[in-house]
């Protein structure tokens, strides 16, 4: 049985005084299943900087086919 990745997203979370509770998180669907984890740190910086706020975290959420051969 191997394991065969199917499907990527990214989560990102950020931080301001301005958010509820001092943080928000915005999830990205589809991600391109060979994105490194330069490329992700990137956007999420430039989206952070558009925002006015700071990158707090990134969470990598992958899903992945099991064949049964």
């Amino acid at each position: 049985m191997n394991f065969t990745l199917a499907d990527q997203s990214i989560q990102y979370t950020f931080k301001a005084e301005k958010y509820d509770k001092g943080q928000m998180q915005r999830s990205l669907q589809n991600v391109k299943l060979d994105s490194s984890p330069e490329s992700l740190v990137k956007v999420g910086q430039a989206i952070s900087k558009l925002q006015g706020d700071e990158l707090a975290t990134l969470t990598l959420v992958q899903k992945h086919n099991l064949t049964l051969a």
